[in-house]
Protein backbone atom coordinates (compact mmCIF):
# COMPACT_ATOMS: atom_id res chain seq x y z
CA UNK A 1 0.00 0.00 0.00
CA UNK A 2 1.47 3.37 -1.02
CA UNK A 3 1.49 6.43 1.22
CA UNK A 4 -1.40 8.16 -0.57
CA UNK A 5 -3.64 5.11 -0.22
CA UNK A 6 -2.70 4.73 3.45
CA UNK A 7 -3.59 8.35 4.20
CA UNK A 8 -6.85 8.09 2.26
CA UNK A 9 -7.85 5.03 4.29
CA UNK A 10 -6.70 5.98 7.79
CA UNK A 11 -6.48 9.79 7.95
CA UNK A 12 -9.67 11.85 7.98
CA UNK A 13 -9.76 15.52 6.86
CA UNK A 14 -10.33 16.63 10.48
CA UNK A 15 -7.29 14.66 11.64
CA UNK A 16 -5.14 16.14 8.90
CA UNK A 17 -6.36 19.67 9.67
CA UNK A 18 -5.59 19.32 13.38
CA UNK A 19 -2.14 17.88 12.67
CA UNK A 20 -1.28 20.77 10.35
CA UNK A 21 -2.56 23.38 12.83
CA UNK A 22 -0.50 21.84 15.63
CA UNK A 23 2.64 21.70 13.48
CA UNK A 24 2.19 25.32 12.42
CA UNK A 25 1.69 26.48 16.03
CA UNK A 26 4.75 24.59 17.29
CA UNK A 27 6.96 25.81 14.44
CA UNK A 28 5.86 29.43 14.81
CA UNK A 29 6.44 29.29 18.57
CA UNK A 30 9.90 27.79 18.13
CA UNK A 31 10.81 30.56 15.68
CA UNK A 32 9.58 33.24 18.09
CA UNK A 33 11.65 31.83 20.95
CA UNK A 34 14.74 32.19 18.76
CA UNK A 35 13.86 35.75 17.79
CA UNK A 36 13.24 36.67 21.45
CA UNK A 37 16.39 34.80 22.58
CA UNK A 38 14.57 32.77 25.23
CA UNK A 39 17.02 30.39 26.92
CA UNK A 40 14.34 27.80 27.73
CA UNK A 41 11.90 28.57 24.95
CA UNK A 42 10.98 24.91 24.64
CA UNK A 43 8.44 25.50 27.42
CA UNK A 44 6.58 27.80 25.03
CA UNK A 45 6.68 25.13 22.31
CA UNK A 46 5.37 22.51 24.76
CA UNK A 47 2.51 24.81 25.70
CA UNK A 48 1.49 25.51 22.10
CA UNK A 49 1.31 21.78 21.40
CA UNK A 50 -0.58 20.95 24.59
CA UNK A 51 -3.24 23.63 24.43
CA UNK A 52 -4.06 23.41 20.71
CA UNK A 53 -7.01 21.02 20.72
CA UNK A 54 -9.13 19.70 17.90
CA UNK A 55 -11.81 22.37 18.49
CA UNK A 56 -11.65 26.03 19.41
CA UNK A 57 -13.73 25.62 22.58
CA UNK A 58 -11.45 22.85 23.86
CA UNK A 59 -8.39 25.02 23.11
CA UNK A 60 -9.85 27.81 25.23
CA UNK A 61 -10.39 25.44 28.15
CA UNK A 62 -6.90 23.93 27.82
CA UNK A 63 -5.29 27.39 27.58
CA UNK A 64 -7.06 28.61 30.70
CA UNK A 65 -6.10 25.47 32.63
CA UNK A 66 -2.42 25.69 31.64
CA UNK A 67 -2.20 29.43 32.30
CA UNK A 68 -3.84 29.16 35.71
CA UNK A 69 -1.83 26.10 36.72
CA UNK A 70 1.45 27.70 35.60
CA UNK A 71 0.76 30.94 37.47
CA UNK A 72 -0.22 29.15 40.67
CA UNK A 73 2.72 26.74 40.51
CA UNK A 74 5.23 29.50 39.74
CA UNK A 75 4.10 31.60 42.72
CA UNK A 76 3.99 28.69 45.17
CA UNK A 77 7.30 27.28 43.96
CA UNK A 78 9.06 30.64 44.21
CA UNK A 79 7.63 31.33 47.68
CA UNK A 80 8.56 27.86 48.96
CA UNK A 81 12.10 27.95 47.53
CA UNK A 82 12.79 31.45 48.86
CA UNK A 83 11.23 30.78 52.25
CA UNK A 84 12.97 27.46 52.78
CA UNK A 85 16.32 28.95 51.83
CA UNK A 86 15.82 31.84 54.26
CA UNK A 87 15.01 29.44 57.10
CA UNK A 88 17.35 26.51 56.36
CA UNK A 89 20.01 27.96 54.06
CA UNK A 90 21.04 26.36 50.73
CA UNK A 91 21.42 22.61 50.49
CA UNK A 92 19.64 19.31 50.02
CA UNK A 93 17.39 19.79 53.05
CA UNK A 94 16.15 23.10 51.64
CA UNK A 95 15.33 21.53 48.27
CA UNK A 96 13.55 18.59 49.92
CA UNK A 97 11.51 20.74 52.32
CA UNK A 98 10.46 23.21 49.63
CA UNK A 99 9.53 20.41 47.23
CA UNK A 100 7.49 18.48 49.83
CA UNK A 101 5.47 21.46 51.03
CA UNK A 102 4.82 22.86 47.56
CA UNK A 103 3.81 19.60 45.88
CA UNK A 104 1.59 18.74 48.85
CA UNK A 105 -0.25 22.05 48.49
CA UNK A 106 -0.46 21.79 44.70
CA UNK A 107 -1.91 18.28 44.95
CA UNK A 108 -4.59 19.53 47.34
CA UNK A 109 -5.43 22.40 45.00
CA UNK A 110 -5.60 20.06 41.99
CA UNK A 111 -8.01 17.81 43.88
CA UNK A 112 -10.32 20.81 44.33
CA UNK A 113 -9.89 22.28 40.85
CA UNK A 114 -8.77 20.25 37.86
CA UNK A 115 -7.48 23.41 36.16
CA UNK A 116 -4.67 23.47 38.74
CA UNK A 117 -3.29 20.00 38.01
CA UNK A 118 -0.25 21.50 36.23
CA UNK A 119 0.65 23.70 39.20
CA UNK A 120 2.76 20.98 40.79
CA UNK A 121 4.82 20.50 37.63
CA UNK A 122 5.62 24.20 37.34
CA UNK A 123 6.44 24.49 41.03
CA UNK A 124 8.82 21.52 40.82
CA UNK A 125 10.60 23.06 37.81
CA UNK A 126 11.00 26.39 39.62
CA UNK A 127 12.40 24.79 42.78
CA UNK A 128 14.81 22.47 40.92
CA UNK A 129 16.15 25.21 38.64
CA UNK A 130 16.62 27.56 41.58
CA UNK A 131 18.61 24.91 43.43
CA UNK A 132 20.67 24.05 40.32
CA UNK A 133 21.51 27.41 38.74
CA UNK A 134 21.11 29.65 41.79
CA UNK A 135 18.95 32.17 39.94
CA UNK A 136 16.15 33.96 41.81
CA UNK A 137 13.15 31.66 42.18
CA UNK A 138 10.78 34.53 41.38
CA UNK A 139 12.72 35.30 38.20
CA UNK A 140 12.53 31.64 37.15
CA UNK A 141 8.82 31.53 37.92
CA UNK A 142 8.17 34.67 35.88
CA UNK A 143 10.15 33.27 32.96
CA UNK A 144 8.11 30.04 33.00
CA UNK A 145 4.87 32.00 33.06
CA UNK A 146 5.90 34.24 30.16
CA UNK A 147 7.13 31.28 28.09
CA UNK A 148 3.91 29.37 28.66
CA UNK A 149 1.90 32.50 27.84
CA UNK A 150 3.79 32.89 24.56
CA UNK A 151 2.94 29.33 23.52
CA UNK A 152 -0.71 29.86 24.45
CA UNK A 153 -0.94 33.11 22.48
CA UNK A 154 0.49 31.48 19.37
CA UNK A 155 -1.78 28.44 19.69
CA UNK A 156 -4.88 30.59 20.12
CA UNK A 157 -3.79 32.73 17.17
CA UNK A 158 -3.59 29.64 14.96
CA UNK A 159 -6.99 28.49 16.29
CA UNK A 160 -8.54 31.83 15.38
CA UNK A 161 -6.87 32.02 11.97
CA UNK A 162 -7.81 28.43 11.08
CA UNK A 163 -10.77 27.60 13.34
CA UNK A 164 -12.38 24.24 13.89
CA UNK A 165 -15.61 24.78 15.80
CA UNK A 166 -17.02 22.13 18.12
CA UNK A 167 -20.57 23.30 17.41
CA UNK A 168 -20.20 22.37 13.73
CA UNK A 169 -18.96 18.87 14.60
CA UNK A 170 -21.66 18.54 17.27
CA UNK A 171 -24.41 19.30 14.76
CA UNK A 172 -23.23 16.40 12.62
CA UNK A 173 -22.86 14.25 15.74
CA UNK A 174 -26.47 14.92 16.73
CA UNK A 175 -27.64 13.95 13.27
CA UNK A 176 -25.54 10.80 13.45
CA UNK A 177 -27.00 10.01 16.87
CA UNK A 178 -30.53 9.92 15.43
CA UNK A 179 -29.38 7.63 12.64
CA UNK A 180 -27.72 5.32 15.18
CA UNK A 181 -30.95 5.26 17.18
CA UNK A 182 -32.71 4.20 13.99
CA UNK A 183 -30.22 1.37 13.45
CA UNK A 184 -30.76 0.10 17.01
CA UNK A 185 -34.53 0.34 16.50
CA UNK A 186 -34.30 -1.72 13.31
CA UNK A 187 -32.35 -4.44 15.13
CA UNK A 188 -34.89 -4.51 17.97
CA UNK A 189 -37.89 -4.65 15.62
CA UNK A 190 -36.34 -7.46 13.61
CA UNK A 191 -35.54 -9.41 16.76
CA UNK A 192 -39.12 -9.10 18.02
CA UNK A 193 -40.95 -9.76 14.77
CA UNK A 194 -38.74 -12.70 13.78
CA UNK A 195 -38.74 -14.20 17.27
CA UNK A 196 -34.92 -14.31 17.58
CA UNK A 197 -33.05 -11.97 19.91
CA UNK A 198 -29.85 -11.05 18.06
CA UNK A 199 -27.70 -10.27 21.10
CA UNK A 200 -24.34 -9.50 19.37
CA UNK A 201 -25.94 -7.15 16.84
CA UNK A 202 -27.99 -5.30 19.45
CA UNK A 203 -25.02 -4.99 21.80
CA UNK A 204 -22.92 -3.54 18.97
CA UNK A 205 -25.54 -0.88 18.25
CA UNK A 206 -25.97 0.00 21.94
CA UNK A 207 -22.21 0.31 22.43
CA UNK A 208 -21.78 2.54 19.35
CA UNK A 209 -24.68 4.71 20.49
CA UNK A 210 -23.26 5.12 23.99
CA UNK A 211 -19.85 6.13 22.64
CA UNK A 212 -21.44 8.67 20.30
CA UNK A 213 -23.61 10.15 23.06
CA UNK A 214 -20.57 10.58 25.32
CA UNK A 215 -18.61 12.28 22.54
CA UNK A 216 -21.53 14.59 21.79
CA UNK A 217 -21.68 15.67 25.43
CA UNK A 218 -17.96 16.45 25.36
CA UNK A 219 -18.49 18.46 22.19
CA UNK A 220 -21.33 20.36 23.85
CA UNK A 221 -19.05 21.39 26.70
CA UNK A 222 -16.53 22.68 24.13
CA UNK A 223 -19.22 24.39 22.04
CA UNK A 224 -20.46 26.35 25.07
CA UNK A 225 -17.01 27.96 25.40
CA UNK A 226 -16.95 29.13 21.80
CA UNK A 227 -18.18 32.57 20.74
CA UNK A 228 -21.55 32.48 19.03
CA UNK A 229 -25.29 32.81 19.62
CA UNK A 230 -26.15 31.89 23.22
CA UNK A 231 -29.34 30.16 22.15
CA UNK A 232 -27.43 27.65 20.05
CA UNK A 233 -25.99 25.97 23.13
CA UNK A 234 -29.49 25.55 24.57
CA UNK A 235 -30.72 24.11 21.28
CA UNK A 236 -27.94 21.53 21.29
CA UNK A 237 -28.60 20.70 24.94
CA UNK A 238 -32.31 20.14 24.23
CA UNK A 239 -31.49 17.89 21.28
CA UNK A 240 -29.10 15.85 23.42
CA UNK A 241 -31.83 15.46 26.03
CA UNK A 242 -34.30 14.45 23.32
CA UNK A 243 -31.91 11.77 22.02
CA UNK A 244 -31.36 10.54 25.58
CA UNK A 245 -35.13 10.08 26.02
CA UNK A 246 -35.39 8.18 22.77
CA UNK A 247 -32.49 6.01 23.87
CA UNK A 248 -34.29 5.21 27.13
CA UNK A 249 -37.40 4.14 25.19
CA UNK A 250 -35.33 1.83 23.00
CA UNK A 251 -33.60 0.36 26.03
CA UNK A 252 -37.05 -0.35 27.50
CA UNK A 253 -37.96 -2.14 24.27
CA UNK A 254 -34.72 -4.10 24.49
CA UNK A 255 -35.45 -5.15 28.06
CA UNK A 256 -38.96 -6.25 27.10
CA UNK A 257 -37.88 -8.52 24.24
CA UNK A 258 -34.57 -9.87 25.58
CA UNK A 259 -36.17 -12.76 27.44
CA UNK A 260 -39.58 -12.75 25.76
CA UNK A 261 -40.85 -15.96 24.13
CA UNK A 262 -40.41 -16.05 20.33
CA UNK A 263 -44.14 -16.51 19.77
CA UNK A 264 -46.69 -14.23 21.34
CA UNK A 265 -49.35 -11.60 20.95
CA UNK A 266 -47.24 -9.50 18.57
CA UNK A 267 -47.91 -12.10 15.86
CA UNK A 268 -51.44 -10.75 15.50
CA UNK A 269 -50.28 -7.36 14.16
CA UNK A 270 -46.90 -7.91 12.45
CA UNK A 271 -47.66 -5.60 9.54
CA UNK A 272 -48.73 -2.71 11.76
CA UNK A 273 -45.74 -3.07 14.09
CA UNK A 274 -43.33 -3.35 11.18
CA UNK A 275 -44.73 -0.19 9.57
CA UNK A 276 -44.63 1.70 12.86
CA UNK A 277 -40.97 0.73 13.31
CA UNK A 278 -40.18 1.68 9.70
CA UNK A 279 -42.02 5.02 10.03
CA UNK A 280 -40.15 5.75 13.25
CA UNK A 281 -36.79 4.96 11.67
CA UNK A 282 -37.68 7.07 8.62
CA UNK A 283 -38.55 9.98 10.91
CA UNK A 284 -35.29 9.62 12.82
CA UNK A 285 -33.29 9.71 9.60
CA UNK A 286 -35.26 12.68 8.29
CA UNK A 287 -34.77 14.61 11.53
CA UNK A 288 -31.06 13.75 11.59
CA UNK A 289 -30.62 15.06 8.06
CA UNK A 290 -32.57 18.22 8.89
CA UNK A 291 -30.36 18.91 11.92
CA UNK A 292 -27.19 18.52 9.86
CA UNK A 293 -28.54 20.74 7.06
CA UNK A 294 -30.23 23.20 9.46
CA UNK A 295 -33.42 22.72 7.46
CA UNK A 296 -37.02 21.64 8.05
CA UNK A 297 -38.06 18.00 7.85
CA UNK A 298 -41.03 18.38 5.55
CA UNK A 299 -44.49 16.86 6.14
CA UNK A 300 -43.87 13.37 4.72
CA UNK A 301 -42.13 11.83 7.74
CA UNK A 302 -44.73 13.26 10.14
CA UNK A 303 -47.65 12.08 8.03
CA UNK A 304 -46.26 8.55 7.77
CA UNK A 305 -45.67 8.40 11.53
CA UNK A 306 -49.23 9.60 12.24
CA UNK A 307 -50.68 7.00 9.89
CA UNK A 308 -48.61 4.19 11.44
CA UNK A 309 -49.60 5.19 14.99
CA UNK A 310 -53.27 5.34 14.05
CA UNK A 311 -53.20 1.97 12.23
CA UNK A 312 -51.45 0.19 15.12
CA UNK A 313 -53.80 1.70 17.69
CA UNK A 314 -56.87 0.70 15.67
CA UNK A 315 -55.58 -2.85 15.18
CA UNK A 316 -55.01 -3.24 18.92
CA UNK A 317 -58.51 -1.95 19.62
CA UNK A 318 -59.97 -4.52 17.22
CA UNK A 319 -57.97 -7.33 18.84
CA UNK A 320 -59.12 -6.32 22.32
CA UNK A 321 -62.73 -6.29 21.19
CA UNK A 322 -62.23 -9.78 19.80
CA UNK A 323 -60.77 -10.78 23.21
CA UNK A 324 -57.86 -12.54 21.51
CA UNK A 325 -55.51 -11.37 24.23
CA UNK A 326 -57.40 -13.47 26.77
CA UNK A 327 -55.76 -16.68 25.51
CA UNK A 328 -52.26 -15.42 26.49
CA UNK A 329 -50.79 -15.64 29.96
CA UNK A 330 -50.02 -12.51 31.96
CA UNK A 331 -46.27 -12.72 31.45
CA UNK A 332 -46.57 -12.63 27.66
CA UNK A 333 -49.09 -9.79 27.82
CA UNK A 334 -46.71 -7.78 30.04
CA UNK A 335 -43.81 -8.39 27.65
CA UNK A 336 -45.85 -7.25 24.66
CA UNK A 337 -47.26 -4.10 26.23
CA UNK A 338 -43.87 -3.10 27.67
CA UNK A 339 -42.44 -3.37 24.18
CA UNK A 340 -45.36 -1.64 22.50
CA UNK A 341 -45.70 1.26 24.94
CA UNK A 342 -41.96 2.03 24.68
CA UNK A 343 -42.21 1.92 20.87
CA UNK A 344 -45.31 4.13 20.87
CA UNK A 345 -43.78 6.65 23.28
CA UNK A 346 -40.66 6.91 21.13
CA UNK A 347 -42.88 7.55 18.10
CA UNK A 348 -44.89 10.20 19.98
CA UNK A 349 -41.76 11.99 21.20
CA UNK A 350 -40.36 11.99 17.68
CA UNK A 351 -43.69 13.19 16.31
CA UNK A 352 -43.66 16.15 18.70
CA UNK A 353 -40.11 17.09 17.66
CA UNK A 354 -40.95 16.78 13.95
CA UNK A 355 -44.00 18.96 14.44
CA UNK A 356 -42.04 21.54 16.44
CA UNK A 357 -39.36 21.84 13.79
CA UNK A 358 -42.02 22.06 11.09
CA UNK A 359 -43.71 24.95 12.88
CA UNK A 360 -40.37 26.69 13.48
CA UNK A 361 -39.54 26.43 9.79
Amino acid sequence: MNIAAFFAKHVTPSMLRHALRTAIAASATAALTQVLHLEQGYWAVFSSILVLQAHFGSSIAASWARLLGTACGAVLGALAATGAEALLGPGMSTLTAAMFVTIFLCALLAAKNDNLRLAGLTAAVVICLHATVGESAFSIGLSRFLEVSLGIVVAMGVSLAWPSHARVVLRFGLGKGLEKLGELLAALMESRLHGHYDRPRIFHHKDALLRLFLRNRQLLASARREPGPSGQGEEFSELLGFEDRLGEHLLAMDHAIENAPPEGFHQHLPGELEELGAALQNGLNALGQAIRDQASTGPQALARLDAALAATGQKLLDLRQQRIIAVYDLDEVMHFYSFYHALRQAARDLRAELARRGEAA
